[in-house]
């Protein structure tokens, strides 16, 4: 409501607003948060808040989508797709001051500028926007690349390795809901005296479904891939950017094997923020209800200590 009173995100003028201005700021915050949630999960592909990496995000959609009356041209349906998976990928609410960053892209939103001047300002922020294999290196769970890989992985197919069902946060039944998964196990790696940050990066992690999960335990590659490819064949593998040469699945050969995936995940992460997706995006009636539980199963995995 502030933001859509006063333009900008901080509450110190608060008190200087009007009972009808603030009356005005509900019914377009409503329409733009209802456009939002609707780009995000259809045109984005992002089923849950928690794949974003700050609800900054949101706001920022909500102020573009409401300035332009719900109505985008093909370009700028294209445009705030990209600026969404690259503001996300990149972290641009995450460092510095959350207000005065979202301050800055609300400035330009509010002038109706055009989607580049807010490249522009991410731009100046990192320096570049594209993602390079070293980015991944000791980046675990808590990076700003976690979600993005899990959305690049999802958009190239990658399935469960047991049930045959494509990724999501919003399965039905715990043993389909998603967690993620060690290719290599913590406690076999650790034995080996890797490093902690290499043993979780995300080069070594897979998402699978929980009951696969807890079925492969600290089994080493070598052990359980061969199954996997006899029962599901390789692209099972290469959906999920998993080399299927076996040579690279032995625990002394590990850090050829993050070396060989930080490349592949860095090309799917670069080909995702080019995506454009043609669909057509109306303000709805009604705001979907997020699920929040499936994501809290997700972390359960992802904590679990082998």
């Amino acid at each position: 409501m502030v933001v859509f009173a006063t333009q900008q995100s901080r509450f110190k003028t608060v008190q200087n607003i009007s009972l009808s201005r603030m009356k005005d700021a509900w019914e377009k915050a409503k329409a733009g948060l209802q456009f939002a949630v609707n780009f995000l999960r259809t045109n984005a592909g992002i089923e849950d808040e928690s794949l974003l990496t700050s609800p900054m995000i949101i706001m920022a959609i909500a102020a573009f989508g409401a300035v332009r009356n719900c109505e985008l041209t093909a370009q700028e349906e294209k445009s705030l797709l990209k600026w969404i998976l690259t503001a996300n990928a990149r972290g641009r609410f995450s460092r510095g001051s959350t207000e005065t960053i979202l301050d800055q892209d609300l400035n330009l939103i509010f002038k109706r500028a055009p989607l580049d001047d807010l490249f522009g300002l991410m731009k100046g922020q990192f320096g570049r926007l594209h993602v390079e294999p070293q980015d991944f290196v000791g980046r675990g769970a808590r990076s700003t690349l976690f979600s993005t890989s899990y959305l690049a992985l999802k958009g190239l197919g990658a399935k469960d390795w047991r049930s045959g069902l494509g990724l999501s946060l919003t399965h039905q039944g715990k043993m389909h809901y998603i967690e993620y998964h060690h290719i290599f196990p913590k406690s076999l790696l650790a034995k080996e005296r890797y490093e902690k940050a290499e043993i979780n990066e995300i080069a070594n992690i897979a998402f699978i479904s929980g009951r696969l999960n807890r079925g492969i335990l600290n089994k080493e590659p070598r052990k359980y891939f061969p199954e996997i490819l006899a029962k599901q064949g390789e692209a099972a593998l290469a959906k999920h950017l998993i080399p299927t040469e076996p040579h690279l699945w032995e625990l002394n050969r590990y850090r050829e094997f993050l070396d060989w995936r930080r490349k592949r995940l860095a090309g799917a992460v670069n080909n995702l923020l080019e995506t454009e997706i043609p669909l057509s995006v109306q303000c709805s009636r009604s705001l979907f209800r997020w699920r929040g539980r499936a994501i809290s199963v997700l972390l359960a995995g992802w904590n679990r200590q082998r």
